[in-house]
Parts: structure tokens; sequence; C-alpha cells
């Protein structure tokens, strides 16, 4: 997965802004082949989304299906399409947990940030392969 370096510090800072809340937003881009032949998920835009979850939102997100849906139509009108999501652990590790694993669709990039004492701990990127479970996968910051 590659993202801007603004990208991954807004993403970071909206972490921190949400404390002791997880936070959550989607990404938007485009899907593209790798120097291998693999698919890979290229990140032009992000947007923070409001975490919606009614109870548990110190361990646990939900992004409203109406902001799902302006996030998608507006990626859509600068041809972009919807390639991930990325949410906080708050105390935890920065690995998908069963909810997590449940909101991701095939083909979508989930970073998570963990946040530990108030400050960025661990950032991972989870690819959700086509035929179902996830791999980490490298994300690359460009300048």
């Amino acid at each position: 997965m590659q993202l801007l370096r603004r990208q991954f510090e807004i993403i970071q800072e909206h972490a921190l802004k949400e404390m002791p809340y997880e936070c959550c937003g989607l990404l938007a881009g485009v899907r593209q082949p790798d120097h291998k032949g693999d698919y890979e998920n290229v990140v032009y835009e992000i947007a923070p989304c409001a975490n919606v979850l009614y109870s548990g939102k110190e361990h646990g997100f939900e992004i409203s299906f109406s902001e799902y849906i302006d996030v998608e139509r507006e990626a859509a009108s600068l041809g972009y399409g919807i390639v991930g999501s990325y949410h906080s652990h708050i105390g935890s590790v920065a690995v998908p947990s069963n909810s997590d694993i449940d909101f991701a669709k095939p083909g979508h990039s989930m970073i998570i940030i963990s946040i530990k004492n108030m400050q960025p701990a661990a950032v991972t990127s989870w690819y959700r392969r086509e035929e179902g479970g996830f791999h980490q996968e490298p994300i690359q910051v460009i300048e």
C-alpha cells in the first residue's frame, strides 16, 4: 500500500484527537498491479469519519452507511474508489480483531494505528485477500 506522508500524519493526528475512543476513516484511491504482478492499493485521498458505534467506542468503531456512501460518491467523482479504511487500537497491538476482519472487504487495505501512553506505538496495514483472510502488507510512505 502506498500513501502520502501528509495522509499518514493526518491518520495519526486523528487517532490522537479522538482519544480515548477509536478513530476511523476511509481510504480512496486505485488498486493497481505491483512489480510482482500482485495488486496493491495506492491511496490518493483519506476521509476521516465519525465513529458512530453506540457503545464500546474505546475498543471498536463503526462508520455509518450514509457517510460511507457519501465518501464513495465523492471518491468516484475524482476517479477513485474506496480501497480501504483506517482505525486506531487503544492500548493494544496493531493487529486486526475479529470485528475488523468482518468489516474489511476483499481487495481492501486496513491501516491500524496502535496508541499506547497517548502516543502512536505502531502502524500496520493488512490486506484482505479475495479468497478470505488477511496478510500484513508494507506501507510505503511517499514524500
